[in-house]
């Protein structure tokens, strides 16, 4: 017999549909307690399991057991839907908070802090943080509240409670701001179930679901991406907006920002207060570039000063939120401080969220026309004067698009002066690096009086180059003939810089600066497809280091990863500038050898392994130690003896051991006999 315990009860009935869909039958014993007779168990395990959300599937416990009577089966039905040990020791140690739940109302209530837009300083939502306090009046501080709950399972309890909390206290005076909402996801177990809660609290907070950003808390422990995906689409399907906490503190980060693609991310605090910090602003910067790519916005939690304000804003990161904007409080009691917000950074033309606004120029009765003291012109050139971007206005007219007018940021980037380029074409900028197929696409927009963006390598008069991210306007007359282009230069080495040092950091192995497997695989796919193409062969070579571990313990692990570099080093100058060389992993490294005669690959490929192998006869030195280590390799070709980067990997690193245990240092084929 089968016994399946549950306390979820929707989850019950899943399983009860699972056995039915596959002609079983589950017997309820007790409540939350259900069995399954007969043969076949193992294979209705795997249809259950199948069934269920993964979260689900953790929930449920399971226990095979001979036939019992009714009084062991009580037991067993108590013992299956008990707390875990653990679980129980902490309700044991936590009983003091037992009273919150007995009136959820009255025990917990919602504090709000404001976001706001780093570019205009108006406050745009507000994230609900869940507060506790006991019926004497004691606040529950959270760092006791949410560890108890998660330590007792009242995680689900919890979480519930925090959304519906949230919208409550909301309601009377959310306007049409956001509101933020955190949850959990493993206490979701099926979004269409657990969440009609909230719907509920919502219509009658008479909260629009539009208004709703839901947003995963602790996202760096997310396992299960495919069940946050469907929690994420249900939210979506009832137009509610979705965010990701905490970007930036797991290995996993981006990989979750480029799959779940969030409305919102909001970054890791530990990188909002490195900043102005580089390595903090090379991954912010990342972080921006690809939710901007699709469209979402980035907001900065935690922020405190003016300067950490501005160094986010100058990033390109949409919203703040943090002490510096105002502290969290009840609505009923005290109004939250928001701060002005930083300098906004350069408009840009190509988000929904910029926009230039030319008006008509202000009359003498308007008020803030008095105040400034200057008509719109002066207002408008002081304003162009004024920002850090480079601007430029060219005439479209004659043909040649000569400069105009350029403004003191132009100045400061290029190091030319206005006398020095007025009436020129800007292609001056451009240099030996600077992308042919790029400027062309630039050429053809302009011919057609196109709005233009893109990043173009220019040089300064001093001859360093820098990254333009250039940003192109059409002005138009009152026929709707072109006349001018108004154009937006800015800076954006830092950016780009970052960027090409995370995408050579993510192909690239961190100790030898050898590519890495990930690259490994890429690079040896496009040389099968161009060998595919070209009737060409391409060699695999598989290295392995000899009695490694030996020398490791040796000489410990600081010098044998000295010992490694050396290694890399080596190997790379026995091999051809365009071959490519790449750390397994460990103490394995392989070379690709692609473009190769079919006629003369095998000799090739034969000659650079023999090269590899007597490249690491010299001794090396590790730890102020002379060692001596050899290497044994394997090789596979392509077409001979596999097809796929698979089977020439495997195929190269089973010669390789049948080298190693023929005699250490040795070379062998694949295929190839003793």
């Amino acid at each position: 017999m089968l016994v399946l315990a549950t306390q979820v009860e929707h989850t019950a009935m899943a399983l009860r549909s699972a056995a039915l869909r596959n002609g079983r039958a589950l017997r309820q014993l007790a409540p939350g307690l259900l069995s399954l007779d007969g043969g076949a168990v193992e294979e209705f395990v795997t249809l259950a399991s199948s069934a269920l959300s993964s979260v689900e599937a953790e929930e449920v416990r399971c226990l095979r057991v001979a036939d019992v009577d009714g009084a062991d089966m009580g037991l067993v039905a108590k013992a299956m839907t008990a707390p875990t040990l653990a679980q129980a020791a902490a309700r044991a140690a936590h009983t003091d908070l037992l009273p919150l739940f007995a009136d959820e109302e009255r025990s917990f209530h919602a504090v709000y802090q404001p976001i706001v837009s780093l570019a205009g300083g108006h406050v745009v939502g507000h994230e609900a943080l869940l507060r506790a306090t006991m019926p004497d009046g004691s606040a529950v501080l959270p760092d006791v509240l949410f560890p108890a709950a998660e330590a007792a399972g009242w995680t689900h309890l919890i979480d519930r409670i925090g959304r519906t909390t949230a919208l409550r206290g909301a309601g009377s005076w959310l306007a049409d701001e956001l509101l933020f909402i955190n949850f959990i996801p493993t206490s979701i177990y099926r979004p269409q179930v657990c969440l009609r809660t909230t719907e509920q609290a919502a219509r009658e907070a008479g909260i629009e679901l539009s208004q709703l950003v839901f947003e995963v808390t602790e996202s760096h422990q997310v396992r299960d991406l495919d069940h946050l995906e469907q929690v994420f689409a249900y939210y979506r399907s009832h137009n509610c907006k979705v965010a990701l906490d905490d970007l930036g503190a797991g290995y996993s980060s981006l990989n979750m920002l480029v799959r779940l693609r969030p409305d919102i991310v909001k970054l890791d605090k530990e990188l909002v207060q490195g900043l102005p910090d580089p390595v903090s602003q090379a991954v912010v910067s990342a972080i921006v570039s690809i939710t901007h790519a699709y469209g979402g916005l980035v907001l900065a939690e935690c922020i405190e000063t003016q300067e950490q304000a501005q160094a986010a804003t100058d990033l390109g990161v949409d919203l703040g939120q943090g002490w510096y904007f105002g502290r969290p409080s009840r609505r009923d009691q005290d109004e939250p401080r928001v701060l002005s917000a930083p300098s906004p950074r350069p408009v840009d033309p190509t988000r929904p969220d910029s926009a230039v606004v030319i008006a008509a120029a202000p009359s003498d009765a308007d008020p803030a026309a008095r105040r400034l003291g200057v008509g719109l012109p002066a207002l408008l050139t002081a304003a162009v004067e004024a920002t850090s971007s480079g601007v430029v206005v060219v005439d479209a007219r004659p043909g040649d698009y000569p400069m105009l007018y350029v403004n003191p940021a132009f100045e400061a980037i290029t190091g030319y002066t206005s006398a020095e380029v007025l009436g020129r074409n800007c292609r001056f900028l451009q240099g030996p690096d600077t992308d042919p197929e790029a400027v062309r696409i630039l050429a053809a927009a302009l011919t057609r009086g196109d709005e233009h963006q893109v990043v173009l390598r220019n040089y300064r008069k001093d001859g360093t180059a820098w990254w333009n991210e250039l940003r192109l306007s059409p002005v138009r007359d009152a026929a709707g003939r072109l006349t001018h282009y108004l154009g937006f230069q800015h800076d954006v080495t830092s950016r780009v810089e970052a960027e090409e040092r995370l995408l050579h950091q993510a192909g690239h192995d961190s100790l030898t600066g050898l590519a890495n497997r990930t690259l490994l695989f890429e690079r040896l796919d496009e040389a099968l497809v161009a060998s595919r193409r070209d009737g060409r062969a391409t060699a695999v070579l598989f290295l392995d280091l000899d009695g490694f571990k030996a020398v490791n313990d040796a000489v410990g692990h600081l010098a044998a990863d000295q010992l490694l570099v050396q290694v890399g080093e080596r190997a790379q100058a026995a091999l051809r500038a365009d071959d490519l060389l790449a750390r397994n992993g460990g103490d394995e490294f392989v070379a690709v050898l692609s473009g190769l005669d079919p006629l003369d690959a095998a000799r090739v490929a034969d000659r650079a392994a023999h090269d590899l192998a007597t490249a690491l006869e010299r001794p090396f030195t590790a730890g102020g130690k002379q060692v001596r280590i050899s290497g044994s390799v394997g090789m596979a070709l392509f077409p001979d003896h596999a097809l796929t980067s698979e089977t020439l990997l495997a195929g190269a690193d089973a010669a390789m051991y049948q080298a190693k245990a023929d005699r250490p240092g040795q070379v062998r084929t694949a295929g190839a006999s003793s």
